[in-house]
This record gives C-alpha cells, structure tokens and sequence, in this order.
C-alpha cells in the first residue's frame, strides 16, 4: 500500500464552477489540522494528570511497603508482581492495540467488537492463571510466596472485563483518567492502613485488586449508558481475523514486555529476596516515569492512526512534535537522577537499601531510551508498517535474557541495568532506520541538541546545591534547567511549530 494519499480529478460535469481557484501543490497537501493537534493535547493532559496523580501515590505506596516490609518483604512482593504483571501486558496488550486502531477508524464496530474481545480475552484469563498457579506451586517453595502470587494473578481476570480500550479508541481519555484514579486511590488507602509489617503482605494484592475492580465497574456503568450489555461470544472467524491482523503487533506487545520486566525476573531467579528488594525499589522508579511515555503514546495512537493515509509529510509533523515533547521532559530527569542518586536513595529509603544508589543512576537512562523506541514502534503500528519493526523487537527480547545472565552474573546487580540499557539503545537505532525507509523520521538531532545543552547548565548548579541539601538541588537544577532551555529558544521553537500546524493560505490569500 503505498504510502501517501493518491487523489484522483473529478471527472467534468460540462458545468464551469464560478469563484474558485486552484491551490498551489503545497498547499493541497494533507496536514495535521488544529483539531487533531488539541485532541492530542487534551487526551495526553487527562491521562497524563490522572498518571501523575496515579504514580505519585504508587510511588508513596511503594516507599512505604519498602520500609514496613524490609528488604525481604518487599523484593517478594516485588517479584510477584513483575511476573503477573508481565502476563497482563501479554493479555490486554494482544488485542487492545488493533481493537483501538479499528475503533478509531470505524466507531460503529464497538458493540461487536466488545463482545468478541471479552469472550477472547476471558478464556485466555483462565489458562494464564491455571499455568501461573501451577507453576508457582511447583516452583516456590513457601506456601505465603505462591499466595502473594496467586492474589496478584487475579489481576488476569479484571483486566478481561475491563473495556479501557472503547474510550480509548473514540478518544473520551477523560473518563478513563478518573477511573486510573479511582483504582489507585482505593489500592493506596487499603495498603496504608492495613499492611503495617511483613505478616500482613497478602493485603497488598487484595487492595490492588479491589481497586481495579472499582475502577473497572466505573468504565462499565458509563459503558452500559451508551451501548448494550455485552454479549460475549467467540467466533472462529473473529479470531482467525485478530490473530492474522494482530500477530504482528501481539509479537510487538510480548516483545516490550519482555524487555521490561526481563530484568527484574533475572535477579529474582539468580539473587535473594533482599538482592530483589535493593534493584526492585530503583526498578519501580523508573517503571513510574516510564509510563508516562506509555500515556503519551496511547493518547497520540488514534490520531496517528488517522494520519497512515496522509503524506509522510504529515505523520512526520505529528511525530516531530511527541519527539520533541519527551526529550525535553525526559533529558533533564535522567541527568539528574543520575548525579543525585545516592543522595535521592538515602533520603527516601532505609539503609538495608544501600547500593540501590547507583542502579538508580544506570537504571533511569532506560526510560528515555525505551520510551524513544517504543514510539517508533507505535508509529510503525499506526501506519500498518509493523512488521519493519518486529524483527528487531524479537531480537531485542530473545537475546536480553542471556545478555542480562551473563552481565548479572560478571558485574552484580549493575551488570543487569547495563543489559537494559544496551538493548534500548540498540532499538532506537533501528526503529528509526525503519521510519527513515518510510519516510518518516523524526529530526531527533533538532529535538535533542536543546534539552542536552540546557543539562549541562543544570548538572553544575546540582552538584554545588546538593551540598545544602538534595530537594535544593533538584529545585534549583529544574530552575536552571528550564532558564537554560527557554534561552536556547525553546518557547521560539514551539511557536514556530505552532505555525507550521496552521492551515495552509489558499492562493487568493485568505
């Protein structure tokens, strides 16, 4: 399918249209109108103001359960996590993203999708938590371990009933942001009241699930306000569509979950709870910033979605922009992570922590690496070009494991960040020689010299006020940070992009 948008003339009527003019060339062609441009915006502001009000109770949450449940408490329930978490993302993630793209593009497909993708997706709960329990049965040794993980696993059938991917796909973020902040609020008031010590760690999974499912019942009351109660059922024609759509994009999805969570699950299986305690708590950290990437992309999907048929022109504007909007976010938070690290670790976290320091500072340059490759990925997805990018995806998530043994087992815990690192690097390069074949780069190089120059205003002001105290010196970098940036033209920049989403002139001037 090629890839701009053919138009073909408009066979003559014999009847002359008085009063019109023909545009020039570059002004007939397809641009990213204002209205596509504010949707982004308003769909990444919900999600991105429910995330941050999300992660940061996640992340009080986190801090907490790390000092009330000791090093050891804490890597258990961190491990269990990973693993059930890691299949959740195979399941919502299989079909959530081609289920979105159709609803996008045909929103009258929602009742039938809906019906198709519950039934699909509830079968697949109930084998992934029969393998799940099994396994944990025979693989861990204390009956409290395989409960934790049990209680966690009941996250599989939640997400089979969740319908976050309807709103989504017609773009009403709204409703899904208060529903991520409904689940977190009622997960963060249960554990911090109830789970004050080690002997109370299977309440942590019980409030999470509880919350989801509060969450879950919101979406599905305003879901029933505009549709039909679903009606699951599972047609082999419906999945032999989904799987010969969505294989690609399913590889794609296991891919990245792979690369995130492979990490964690190496040190889980090669050290002891109190290793997985000390790299699980940097660990989560960076999960929370990464996933504001996540958000970023989701709310950018749909509408990127749309622009597939358009000019390379048009979707290289609206990733431009994404491009543009992590870096200058993401650039200065992993320079300062990593020159405040060890300071950061010893305010927030107890002493049995010591050495997460140093993951921190490794470990925190894996999210804009990741987040950048990520959204390669989902554009290739948008524009039906998956495929140039999952070979490289499989590649990335069949050889980190063994990279991530053999680093873990020569250099410590460190060895495994380095792992991460390695191939989130290697994935940006590719996923940008795929958009490059495409015609779709983005102009990183632009992008990237701004925010690096205005670190390196910061880094200094960091290193000299970190002596007072490390909250003056995160206050006093973010100053100098965004005085550096806003002198390098930053604000200019966004202008000048703001201008060039305006609609073209037609050729009589107005």
């Amino acid at each position: 399918m090629a890839s701009t948008l053919e138009v073909r003339p408009r066979p003559s009527t014999g009847v002359r249209e008085e009063g019109t003019r023909l545009c020039p060339a570059h002004a007939c062609r397809p641009r990213v109108d204002h209205r596509s441009k504010r949707r982004i915006a308003s769909n990444f502001a919900f999600l991105s103001t429910a995330e941050l009000i999300s992660r940061t109770t996640s992340v009080v949450v986190t801090l907490t359960l790390a000092r009330r449940l000791g090093v050891d408490g804490y890597g258990r329930i961190e491990f269990a996590f990973n693993v059930v978490f890691w299949l959740v993302l195979l399941m919502r993630d299989s079909s959530d993203v081609i289920v979105t793209r159709e609803l996008s593009r045909h929103p009258r497909l929602v009742k039938p999708l809906v019906d198709q993708v519950m039934a699909y997706k509830s079968v697949f709960a109930i084998i992934l938590f029969s393998l799940l329990a099994l396994v944990g049965s025979w693989t861990l040794a204390e009956r409290a371990d395989w409960l934790v993980l049990a209680l966690y696993g009941s996250m599989l059938f939640t997400t089979a009933f969740g319908l976050d991917y309807v709103f989504r796909g017609t773009e009403r973020m709204g409703l899904v942001a208060v529903s991520l902040c409904v689940r977190v609020g009622i997960y963060a008031i249960g554990v911090l009241l109830t789970v004050h010590d080690a002997t109370r760690i299977v309440w942590v999974p019980l409030w999470l699930a509880l919350g989801e499912v509060s969450g879950i019942a919101l979406v599905w009351r305003s879901y029933l306000k505009h549709y039909r109660m679903p009606r699951p059922r599972l047609a082999p024609r419906f999945l032999y569509i989904l799987i010969r759509r969505g294989k690609t994009v399913c590889l794609i999805q296991l891919s990245q979950a792979v690369i995130n969570s492979a990490d964690l699950l190496v040190v889980g299986l090669l050290s002891t709870w109190g290793d997985v305690g000390r790299y699980g708590a940097p660990h989560r950290m960076v999960t929370a910033l990464l996933t504001f990437g996540l958000i970023l992309q989701q709310a950018a999907f749909p509408t990127l979605a749309r622009l597939w048929r358009q000019t390379a022109g048009a979707g290289r504007e609206a990733l431009d922009s994404l491009v543009e909007v992590l870096m200058t976010g993401l650039v200065p938070v992993a320079v300062g992570c990593t020159i405040l690290a060890d300071p950061l670790v010893h305010l927030i976290l107890p002493r049995e922590y010591a050495g997460s320091g140093l993951l921190l500072a490794i470990g925190i340059w894996r999210a804009p690496l990741l987040i950048l490759a990520y959204l390669y990925q989902t554009t290739l997805i948008a524009l039906n070009r998956e495929t140039a990018g999952v070979r490289t995806l499989l590649v990335g998530a069949i050889g980190i494991g063994p990279l991530i043994i053999v680093l873990r087992l020569a250099l410590g815990l460190m060895g495994a960040s380095l792992g991460v690192l390695i191939v989130g690097l290697g994935l940006v390069v590719a996923g940008y020689a795929c958009l490059a074949r495409e015609g779709r780069q983005p102009a990183w190089h632009h992008h990237l010299g701004r925010p690096l120059a205005a670190a390196l205003v910061m880094a200094p002001v960091c290193l000299l006020l970190v002596r007072l105290h490390v909250l003056a010196a995160v206050a006093g970098g973010a100053v100098a940070y965004v005085s550096s940036w806003l002198a390098l033209g930053g604000i200019g920049h966004a202008r000048l992009w703001k201008s060039a989403l305006k609609p073209p002139l037609r050729a009589d001037g107005a």
